[in-house]
């Protein structure tokens, strides 16, 4: 027979085995998680888990979890990064201009008045663009101060239009309001109104003369729908959704006037209301933006 002692020593032997197995099984997704968030810190956004832990558990979930947050960020801070960039770039022409003007006016005071001009249309600038700037930086961040309003999105689109008819009499071109729905929007007002009028300003932009822009307030699906079409030459297939980045501009005609912000800041607006906005080349030609936002109800 067994000494009385053996059965309590296997028993014992068989536990701490079982601890120890158990111990490095949970121990050693932590320390995967611990080792990717140690390697986050230290700016290597490209880290990943989700292959280390095909568990099924809790664990798993847990790094997939995590790959999505990593990705999240790493998309956020490559974006910052192009977006500081690309604000570098674009305020060293208007600033390089205004040191021209002033070398200008030192070797040659008499032509101080041209400079003077000239250094005011580019202080002009230069205050434009930081604030397109910040409404940009605000809306990706997705910090907006202003409180949310019941908007009829067919009466300030309908404004728009009226305001932008001016504009378009004197490139020859005209807007119309082909249709128009009073449809309810829970949002921010001057967001939404500055989302319909980058896009219907870019519109006649590019329109030739003679020619006109469509807009239309519609409802669809519970999503209150602006879209603005014209009938210029349209935009390569392979920029459609380049168009919506800052700074991206569009060269129709030799024409690249503009900060390239107007449609990022609509982009932003319409995402920060839950919507999206959606651009395509029409087959007759021209371009049709769609601007898609939540809504409770349509009144015709």
């Amino acid at each position: 027979p067994p000494e009385p002692w053996e059965p309590l020593a296997f028993a014992l032997l068989a536990s701490v085995t079982l601890s120890a197995l158990l111990a490095w099984y949970l121990a050693r997704p932590v320390k995967g998680l611990r080792d990717a968030f140690a390697a986050m810190a230290e700016g290597r956004l490209e880290t990943r888990v989700g292959g280390l832990m095909r568990r099924g558990d809790e664990f798993s979930e847990l790094g997939h979890s995590f790959d999505r947050m990593a990705e999240k960020l790493q998309t956020l801070i490559l974006a910052q990064r192009r977006l500081l960039h690309d604000v570098s770039h674009e305020l060293r022409s208007p600033l390089g201009r205004l040191q021209v003007a002033l070398g200008i006016v030192r070797q040659d005071p008499a032509r101080l008045d041209g400079a003077l001009a000239r250094m005011e249309r580019e202080v002009e600038r230069l205050d434009g663009l930081i604030g397109e700037i910040l409404t940009l930086s605000r809306l990706n961040s997705g910090v907006e101060g202003e409180p949310l309003e019941l908007a009829d999105v067919g009466e300030m689109v309908a404004a728009i239009v009226h305001d932008a008819r001016f504009e378009a009499i004197e490139k020859g071109c005209e807007v119309r309001l082909t249709e128009l729905a009073r449809v309810h929007v829970t949002g921010r007002p001057r967001l939404i109104s500055r989302a319909a009028e980058n896009v219907i300003r870019n519109a006649l932009r590019f329109a030739p003369p003679g020619s006109a822009v469509d807009v239309e307030v519609g409802f669809s699906e519970g999503f209150a729908v602006i879209r603005i079409r014209d009938h210029g030459p349209g935009i390569p297939e392979d920029e459609l959704a380049a168009v919506f980045e800052p700074f991206h501009r569009g060269r129709v005609n030799g024409d690249s006037s503009g900060f390239g912000l107007g449609l990022a800041i609509a982009r932003g607006a319409a995402e920060l209301h839950g919507g999206s906005i959606i651009a395509r080349n029409m087959p007759d030609g021209g371009l049709s933006v769609e601007i898609r936002l939540p809504s409770g109800d349509a009144v015709q």
